[in-house]
């Protein structure tokens, strides 16, 4: 730390020097621009102008160190020797280039636009004819595009000799502890700044705007992964605590605290007792196991902090509590009396049974996803390693829990979960029957058993998924004749069918129209048709083509930091036993299959990536392994997330969510007291979530339906609704509120006028 601090090593000011002048030459200009265009009502006082450059400091300062985190990332990431280096260098320039070029649009489309834009909205993804018109509009294209590819160009070959030092890099916790101090600073600064005076209005939302998005490149804004915060927020405190507990402990004085007591002593002591009770011959395997056990264990610990979120996880959970109270288990309810055809039971069947085991719950609801993920991770002990097998599956675990969209579904209420373990059971069975003649025959048909998990799961998606890859690698190695000696595909067939078409029969039979309705709307409708309309239980998430691949790189995070310096080479003789021909190009075709199959969907969600995500994990474990033998110390960069969830720590243990905001309706709900009528004042049917915390006992009340007098009942309403017609609830009381939702409830005195005049019809216009 002290080299960091040193003003002799210039490391980091050459470092992000040329990113922080070309950024706050950009933001000049544009305060400049914007200022001259709305000169009207404008204080150009010397306090005034003053203020201006003070806060326009503060917050360029603390975008910028937002924006720049995940080049920091990249630098810590980076092994020390390659610092400096080729490599190093066109990386950095691309990286550079990058960052040049979006700013450069940015700012020139908000100067001429007069309003915010981002190109990273998910807004302008999902509308980009309007938001290009838009655009068109009022900014002459062609010209602008030349000057800002002629700017950011210009920009590039300026700084180009400037952006790699000649000094040597500084050691691996120096450069892991620098983004962690510079998220500290971002939000200090974010947090004391209140926002510059005009043209820069307004309150400073660049916590509630970026915070956690920005550190990840601001990716995470175009993915809008549902409720990130709760899912992350819990983990990291936990993890932020105890990281400052131990430090707190680490620094008492000597006189307090002897050195054979602190924490570092007793760890180096429980360390080496674990490696020899485990028989463990290397550090690295000791701390594999370690943080993979700490990223499941904070999993595991999270489930329960936050509520179920709607709408996908409510809804589905709510369709498991269903289960166990009707006991009707062939066809999951949407409703009472109303059957859901969108998805196979399984999912629903594990979460019930989950919850039948540990209660009504978000935890139960939970553990059903994360007991499949559990499967996937061990499925990794199967896949035909040549050396180190165990340590490698247990870094691919890692890869798989640690990453975005593994460490969210493994604990999220949803089908995708059981799709992947479907899909990887059959991917993993079919290699090792393909390529291992002395593997065991169940894994022959535990094959076709995987296609009936993912049949059950999510339906025929899951042959298509499974198929496409193993299709084109058998055709492209010419393994036909292997392929088909070594399936048994007539009995395993049966097998698959015998698993599942019993289901699909069952439930045409109680509910005609299902097979139509799953089949053709379901897997075809929705995929192709923009806005699908057909949708019984919602509406379709429209999505340009080629989403998917955006999706792909954004849920792999924090690995997708490593893809452009990972080479993917065969086996040599110092890395093991040469591979089986054709593993690369089938691992490849695995991974790319959902980003290829769902390129030209238009109604998409991030979590379709998932089936895909294990091939990922096995081809980045591989490539650091292979990589590891020409340069040894390589490998260490498995724990790359440890730093992410530090920085989060950081932010976490500052308040920086409290802007964000998660969907549910728990907290509302622990003001009615559980016995009283329950009604929500709404055209459709009561949130989701209302329904599961309230067992089924929410009743939505339409417009116009007064509910009964003669006792205390609970009225729900949105803010909206409740200033339009709050003078026709005289004496009712607010029990609870939040941002869009108030609880109100009657008095138990029946004639007081009150409840017949609160369901005034809004479409009565009075």
């Amino acid at each position: 730390m002290t080299a960091f601090l040193s003003l002799k090593n210039n490391y980091y000011a050459r470092r992000l020097a040329p990113f922080l002048i070309v950024y706050l030459i950009y933001e000049l200009v544009e305060v400049a621009i914007l200022a001259f265009l709305q000169q009207t009502g404008t204080d150009w006082s010397a306090a005034a102008l003053l203020r201006l450059l003070g806060n326009l400091l503060v917050e360029t300062c603390s975008s910028f160190l937002y924006l720049i985190i995940p080049y920091l990332l990249y630098l810590a990431a980076l092994p020390r020797t390659f610092h400096g280096s080729r490599t190093d260098h066109v990386v950095t320039t691309a990286l550079f280039a990058l960052f040049c070029l979006l700013n450069c649009c940015e700012e020139t489309t908000e100067i001429l636009s007069r309003d915010h834009f981002s190109f990273y909205s998910r807004q302008f993804l999902q509308s980009p004819k309007y938001a290009w018109n838009q655009i068109a509009a009022s900014i002459p294209v062609l010209p602008v595009l030349f000057g800002i590819l002629a700017v950011s160009t210009g920009t590039v070959i300026l700084f180009f000799k400037k952006l790699v030092p000649l000094r040597t890099a500084p050691s691996t916790p120096v450069r892991a502890a620098v983004p962690i101090l510079a998220y500290a600073m971002a939000f200090v600064l974010s947090w004391g700044s209140s926002g510059p005076p005009p043209p820069y209005t307004g309150k400073n939302e660049e916590i509630g705007r970026d915070g956690l998005f920005t550190f990840f490149g601001d990716l995470f804004a175009v993915t809008t992964l549902p409720h990130l915060p709760s899912i992350f927020g819990i983990p990291v405190l936990i993890t932020g605590g105890i990281i400052l507990l131990i430090l707190l402990a680490e620094y008492i004085p000597e006189r307090f605290m002897p050195a054979a007591c602190r924490p570092s002593s007793l760890a180096r002591r429980i360390l080496r007792r674990m490696k020899k009770t485990l028989h463990l011959r290397s550090d690295f395997a000791l701390w594999l196991l370690l943080f993979l056990a700490a990223v499941l264990l904070l999993r595991l610990i999270s489930m329960g902090a936050y509520p179920l979120m709607d709408t996908t996880e409510a809804r589905y959970a709510e369709m498991a509590r269903k289960m166990l109270e009707t006991n009707h288990w062939l066809v999951p309810q949407f409703d009472y009396g109303i059957p859901f055809w969108g998805k196979p039971p399984l999912s629903f069947w594990a979460s019930a049974v989950t919850m039948k085991l540990g209660g009504i719950n978000e935890w139960s609801a939970r553990l059903a996803p994360f007991l499949a993920s559990l499967s996937m991770g061990l499925l990794f002990l199967a896949w035909p390693f040549r050396s180190q097998s165990r340590q490698k599956a247990a870094a691919c675990f890692l890869v798989l829990a640690a990453s975005g969209i593994g460490f969210v579904a493994s604990g999220a209420v949803m089908t995708d979960e059981f799709l992947a373990l479907g899909i990887m059971l059959a991917m993993v069975s079919f290699w090792k029957a393909v390529t291992q003649p002395s593997a065991r025959t169940w894994w022959k048909y535990l094959f076709f058993a995987g296609l009936a998990v993912g049949l059950m799961s999510k339906g025929p998606l899951a042959l298509v998924l499974a198929g496409f890859p193993i299709t084109l690698w058998t055709l492209w190695n010419r393994e036909w004749k292997n392929v088909w000696n070594r399936l048994p595909w007539m009995r395993g067939t049966m097998l698959m069918l015998a698993l599942s078409l019993p289901w699909y029969l069952l439930a045409e039979r109680e509910t005609p129209g299902f097979l139509h309705y799953f089949i053709v709307g379901e897997h075809f409708q929705r995929f192709t048709v923009k806005g699908w309309q057909g949708d019984l239980y919602g509406s379709g998430h429209a999505s340009p083509p080629g989403t998917i691949w955006l999706y792909g790189l954004t849920m792999f995070l924090p690995w997708t930091i490593l893809l452009p310096f990972l080479r993917m080479k065969k086996s040599t003789a110092a890395s093991g036993k040469a591979i089986f021909p054709g593993e690369s190009s089938f691992l490849w075709l695995w991974a790319l299959s959902p980003l290829l199959f769902f390129t030209l969907a238009r109604n998409i969600l991030p979590a379709y990536v998932l089936p895909g995500i294990p091939a990922w994990c096995i081809l980045t474990v591989r490539g650091l392994w292979q990589w590891d033998n020409r340069h040894p110390g390589i490998k260490n960069l498995i724990f790359l997330p440890a730093s992410m969830f530090a920085i989060m720590a950081v932010f976490l243990l500052g308040n920086g969510f409290g802007q964000l905001e998660y969907r549910c309706q728990k907290q509302l709900l622990q003001a009615w007291d559980g016995s009283s009528p329950l009604y929500y004042w709404d055209n459709v049917r009561p949130p989701y979530s209302a329904q599961f915390y309230s067992s089924g006992k929410v009743q939505r009340l339409e417009p116009g339906i007064p509910p009964p007098e003669n006792r205390t009942t609970y009225l729900a309403m949105k803010r909206t609704d409740y200033n339009q017609y709050r003078s026709h609830l005289p004496g009712w009381k607010r029990e609870a509120e939040e941002r869009l939702w108030l609880l109100l409830s009657s008095p138990p005195e029946p004639g007081n006028g009150k409840t017949g005049k609160s369901t005034h019809n809004p479409d009565s216009g009075n």
